[in-house]
């Protein structure tokens, strides 16, 4: 896996840095006698970072009681692995060189992504859902690295991909040497992410899994279906699309087949990852 990785990696001509804020937050929360005001000081390093998880954290979607208005205050309310979250979303956020219609766009997609796995891992325990969180938000991380390392490149790939009717992923081999999928998961390796999300992006869109040669097979196979019907739920939404795609038949997608959803379970998910985001869409998104 490692020497193909490299090889991926190697090809991309100009790879985004791991956001520095998100390095140190992460360093920190693996010593057991950090701190709230450390880990606030390395935030607020980070303008930007900082004021967006100050927003979010507001969101209703973390159900806070009253407003938080410090750093310290929301790292101790959202809790460590919340935070974890939290910092990763508002430092990819940051990520692009630019941040136009298209951009905005790849980042609703990723944070629409991110809420329905949240609310599908707790709706039908098929998963972690901080983890399923992150799953969510990095499902689509190579078509932000395609965008950051040749951006003329995959503007002309979104465009043709809308001129033929087709989804982008039909398109990619044309523009880039590597499938969205592949580029993702070569990243996070190489950024030294846990296995489970290397592979839950590297295979959202197909499921294939050997539940054989893989650490808890099976745990991976409901965490890559779950971000599977986030992704499908996403589309049919129009979240980060030009328009939603009101005849995607959810049910038959791999993620709810996988999880052996009842019709009555998946119009119930659509029904709340869609109340959900317009509900806190101006605090991940705006």
């Amino acid at each position: 896996m490692s020497t193909d990785f490299k090889t991926v990696v190697s090809s991309i001509r100009d790879l985004p840095p791991m956001p520095v804020v998100a390095v140190k937050v992460l360093e920190l929360l693996n010593d057991p006698n950090v701190n709230y005001e450390k880990l606030g000081a390395v935030i607020s390093s980070d303008a930007a970072v900082s004021a967006r998880m100050l927003k979010v954290s507001n969101s209703a979607f973390y159900s806070m009681k009253r407003q938080i208005k410090t750093l310290e205050h929301a790292i101790a309310i959202v809790g460590e692995r919340t935070l974890r979250s939290l910092v990763l979303a508002a430092s990819l956020e940051g990520m692009n060189k630019s941040y136009g219609l298209l951009e905005k766009m790849l980042w609703e997609d990723s944070m629409g992504c991110a809420i329905g796995c949240r609310i599908l891992a707790r709706r039908f325990a098929s998963a972690d859902p901080e983890e399923a969180f992150l799953a969510g938000l990095f499902r689509h991380l190579g078509k932000i690295v395609m965008n950051y390392s040749d951006p003329d490149a995959y503007r002309s790939l979104v465009e043709a991909a809308y001129s033929d009717g087709v989804s982008t992923s039909e398109l990619e081999g044309q523009y880039f040497p590597y499938a969205h999928a592949i580029v993702g998961a070569a990243v996070l390796d190489r950024w030294n992410f846990a296995r489970s999300l290397v592979m839950s992006t590297m295979h959202h869109q197909d499921l294939v899994i050997s539940l054989d040669e893989e650490e808890n097979g099976e745990a991976l196979m409901r965490l890559t279906a779950t971000v599977n019907l986030a992704g499908h739920i996403c589309t049919k939404l129009g979240i980060g699309q030009r328009e939603p795609d009101d005849d995607l038949d959810l049910l038959q997608c791999p993620g709810a087949k996988e999880l052996d959803l009842t019709e009555d379970e998946v119009q119930g998910a659509l029904a709340e990852v869609e109340e959900v985001f317009k509900e806190n869409r101006d605090f991940f998104v705006g």
